[in-house]
């Protein structure tokens, strides 16, 4: 009888030992694996992340090779190891990266306004998209002086970077130099002289100032004596004046009277709608001529941008009466000075003159009155560009799609203009051929009382929300959650990584789906997307500047 209690509790310390020797390998085994582990988006996948210390046989049974690794999302993934388990692990990927970028110098003058955060950086790049710019603190300048300013770039996910921007500021408060004016006649009734001819302007700072002539005191149907201004302005803004004068002198030749389509009609126009009194198409055209031999680029693109340069720096805003197309460009030409359809005309004008295809954009709806600017078609697709000086915009806006000029000074009807470069949400069916050297606009927009400069409202910042914790799922396969819809400011994001194969890796689908997944592939848990920003708009104000030197 002894010696059976002696086997059975040999038996029993064996099995004792067997199984504290199971359940201490299955603590240790639970202990070496780590349930959860995060990596930054865009890093690899790998079995050894998943254990303290990896077991030569340790493997996924989830095929992991379709997941897009760019893309923040949680997964549910299962591992094996150590030849008898098989285990449940999470996978998080989140970007903790912070955006990259490159400042881009900037030179302006103490009576400038700083420009628009965004305008001082380039290169941007973030896996998951630029959220906002901003100043970290708004500069004032008032003083000349190289200055160093720090940009703030934040991404989706609320990741944010210093940019150092170099700023050289110059405190200039001399005016232009005028020389080679001249007193001028000109026969009464038989149109004008050539104002600019053999006309210099010079500045210390600024290598191209603006110069244009006031003759808002000349009646050019009664002969006398009249006094003619010249103004040369600098981009500090600062104005030289220097006056000369007139002689009409009487004409015995019949007194010709064209209108802004070349037709004969009686009358006298002593200059009235905008001071540009009698001229024809020919006349408008023979100034711009004039002004093309000089604008040729290598290209189409070279050429457009060239005319919308030299129209923004060489035509100052001031309002002016009605006037017809070809009497707003050649005002623009002679005068050098104009609203925003004499900026539209003269660069219409210029790029007929070059051939490139454009037409005219209206604003819809009109509040207080009317802006118009080009639409252009440069590398077979179509753009806006508008040349117009803005106080809150020191540039032209050039080969801009819908959204990058969308602005409460820009808004329009889109069904009546061929889809646009960039998308468009409505437009009209067919392409619209180039249109004639005479648009359907007779008169140029009248101002409206008490107009101001805008000021944009703040950027919104994007509040980055909780990353949501990870369920069961009623599968092994996870499909990744994709990034954040992100409209981004400026700068697009990345072009996303291709889906996998449908019948490995789905393509992204939202983890909460009906359907059963397939096995052997992962399953995520979707995180919580933050809030875009939306894209800064000007407040509401009045259209257009009580000063004369920017439009709006």
């Amino acid at each position: 009888m002894s010696k059976t209690f002696a086997k059975i509790g040999a038996f029993l310390y064996c099995a004792a030992i067997i199984v504290v020797t199971v359940l201490l390998t299955i603590r240790d085994a639970n202990r070496n694996l780590k349930k959860e582990i995060v990596i930054e988006a865009g890093s690899e996948i790998k079995i050894e992340d998943f254990f303290e210390r990896c077991p030569e046989d340790a493997k996924f049974l989830t095929d992991v090779s379709g997941i897009d690794t760019n893309e923040p999302a949680i997964y549910q993934l299962k591992v094996s190891y150590d030849e008898v388990f098989e285990k449940d692990v999470i996978l998080r990927i989140e970007d903790h990266t912070a955006p990259r970028a490159i400042g881009l110098p900037k030179l302006l003058y103490t009576t400038w306004n700083a420009p628009d955060a965004d305008e001082c950086v380039g290169y941007l790049y973030d896996l998951s998209g630029i959220g906002k710019i901003e100043y970290k603190k708004e500069p004032v300048f008032k003083e000349g002086g190289i200055y160093n300013v720090d940009v703030l770039v934040t991404d989706v996910y609320g990741n944010t970077s210093t940019v150092d921007v170099l700023f050289t500021v110059i405190d200039d408060h001399t005016g232009p130099v005028i020389s080679g004016i001249k007193n001028l006649e000109v026969e009464a009734n038989q149109g004008e002289p050539d104002f600019f001819d053999g006309v210099m302007v010079s500045d210390d700072y600024d290598d191209d100032p603006m110069i244009r002539i006031d003759d808002s005191e000349v009646d050019y149907g009664t002969p006398g004596v009249y006094k003619l201004k010249y103004e040369a302005i600098d981009k500090a803004n600062n104005i030289s004046t220097k006056y000369v004068e007139i002689t009409v002198k009487p004409s015995n030749k019949a007194a010709v009277n064209t209108n802004s389509d070349g037709y004969d009609v009686s009358g006298s126009d002593t200059g009235s709608g905008g001071g540009v009194g009698n001229v024809s198409k020919n006349d408008a055209k023979r100034l711009a001529s004039k002004v093309m031999s000089g604008l040729w680029g290598k290209n189409d693109v070279a050429t457009a941008r060239n005319i919308f340069n030299w129209v923004h720096s060489h035509i100052s805003y001031v309002h002016c009466g009605s006037l017809s197309y070809s009497q707003a460009a050649y005002r623009g030409f002679s005068r050098r000075s104009g609203d925003c359809y004499v900026y539209y005309s003269c660069c219409k004008m210029l790029l007929d003159l070059a051939g490139i295809p454009n037409m005219m954009v209206k604003r819809y709806p009109v509040y207080g009155s009317n802006h118009y600017w080009n639409l252009v078609k440069l590398n077979g697709q179509w753009y806006h560009c508008d040349s117009t000086r803005f106080r809150h915009r020191g540039s032209i806006y050039f080969m801009c799609t819908d959204a990058q000029i969308n602005d409460k000074y820009h808004q329009f009807n889109g069904k009546l203009y061929p889809a646009r470069a960039g998308g468009s949400t409505d437009f009209k069916p067919s392409d619209t051929p180039t249109p004639t050297d005479d648009p359907t606009l007779e008169t140029s927009p009248s101002q409206g009382p008490g107009n101001s400069s805008p000021t944009p409202t703040g950027t919104v910042t994007p509040e980055p929300t909780g990353t949501a914790e990870p369920t069961s799922s009623a599968g092994d396969t996870p499909t990744p959650t994709t990034g954040p819809s992100q409209d981004l400011t400026n700068t697009p994001g990345p072009t996303n990584s291709p889906s996998g194969d449908p019948t490995d890796t789905p393509s992204p689908t939202p983890v909460n789906t009906t359907t059963e997944a397939p096995v052997n592939t992962p399953t995520n848990t979707p995180t919580s997307t933050p809030t875009s920003t939306p894209k800064p708009k000007p407040t509401e104000q009045q259209e257009k500047p009580t000063e004369s030197t920017s439009e709006e």
